[in-house]
């Protein structure tokens, strides 16, 4: 029972530090604020089982609605927590929780996931592992979620949702082997302090304008850079010719909105293994992984979408690009510096062969 009310406090702190967040965006943040609302209501069902278990025979209808409440729920959690349901398709990601629904309604009748006795007993039922699976596999959806999402954030994110993930997946197993150790619902709210903890350092990484990851993502990455032997490394340093005067003749809001298109592009010509980082004002960044000797590939798919995107609208203005390879012998700053140096070298043969201003 102790348990079960630390839990709730946990999670009624949590609650009010998401309500109050301005970091979150706010999608997540709604999703944050449900999963902890339903947490709280299957701890509650768990605290009203431990206190209307092996009482006396008049509990036994509140014993199997808790039981209900909990067994039904438990799996929509971490659904509901990873943002699952933003599209039709993703309805089908539901069906084993749904499944597991249907059990457990049913359940007051056939015993199939749990079984209230006469006594106002709770017993386990013999389609419990069905609860368990959907359970489980609602956790593995989470994580396999969390990941793709941090794929293009540092590493050592990665590794932190997976530390994070595996305490959750130990809270669970041990009240499954020890069901007297309610240790799922505490550990889950441990859980949620942590990925929100995370969830609010990843949002700090992030750009406002574009939605690409920051100056401060692009520092931390090259701090924990790990080059590899099969794969070359390079980096871009791309900047937006003429900015300055696009602010202003056009102002700011037509600034933005060739930053936040450009940024668009930028994801199209470096979709795969690659970090695209707005680096600062005019200027954006991109560190890829790929095989080596087609750099100049990637410029020139660049090049070539700029000038389809002139085509349809004549003033969007075109970027200047430098690059150069990451080598473990070399150090960092040089590199940064030479991709810098090749980009206004770009930049003053777009001048000189168009005219163009800055």
């Amino acid at each position: 029972m102790i348990i079960n009310l630390l839990t709730i406090a946990i999670l009624a702190i949590l609650l009010r530090w998401i309500a109050t967040d301005i970091i979150l965006e706010h999608r997540k943040k709604k999703h944050f604020i449900y999963c902890v609302l339903l947490t709280m209501i299957i701890t509650g069902a768990e605290l009203g089982c431990f206190l209307t278990d092996n009482t006396i025979p008049e509990n036994r209808l509140l014993c199997i609605v808790f039981n209900m409440l909990g067994f039904s729920l438990t799996p929509f959690v971490f659904l509901v927590e990873s943002n699952f349901g933003n599209s039709k398709k993703s309805i089908l990601y539901y069906v084993p929780p749904l499944i597991n629904l249907v059990m457990t309604v049913m359940s007051p009748y056939y015993g199939w996931i749990f079984l209230v006795g006469e006594d106002c007993s709770y017993h386990r039922g013999r389609f419990f592992s069905i609860y368990l699976i959907a359970f489980l596999y609602s956790v593995l959806f989470s994580m396999g979620k969390k990941l793709l999402a941090s794929r293009n954030y540092p590493a050592y994110f990665h590794k932190r949702i997976i530390e994070s993930g595996i305490f959750l997946f130990i809270g669970i197993m041990i009240q499954v082997v020890f069901p007297q150790y309610h240790t799922t619902w505490i550990t889950t709210a441990f859980y949620l302090v942590l990925y929100y903890a995370l969830s609010c350092e990843m949002s700090s990484l992030l750009d406002g304008l574009t939605g690409l990851l920051n100056r401060a993502a692009f520092n931390k990455e090259i701090e924990h850079l790990k080059l590899s032997s099969k794969w070359t490394t390079v980096l871009y340093m791309i900047d937006v010719n003429n900015f300055k005067d696009i602010n202003d003749a056009k102002g700011h809001t037509s600034g933005d909105y060739y930053l936040k298109e450009i940024g668009k592009i930028l994801e199209v010509v470096f979709s795969n293994n690659a970090q695209i980082f707005r680096f600062g004002g005019d200027e954006f960044s991109v560190i890829l992984s790929k095989r080596p000797g087609d750099s100049m590939d990637y410029v020139g798919r660049l090049d070539s979408l700029i000038r389809s995107r002139q085509i349809e609208e004549p003033d969007f203005p075109d970027v200047a690009v430098g690059y150069s390879e990451f080598d473990a012998n070399k150090n960092v700053q040089d590199i940064i510096d030479l991709a810098d140096n090749n980009m206004y070298k770009n930049k003053r043969i777009m001048k000189r062969s168009r005219g163009d201003g800055n």
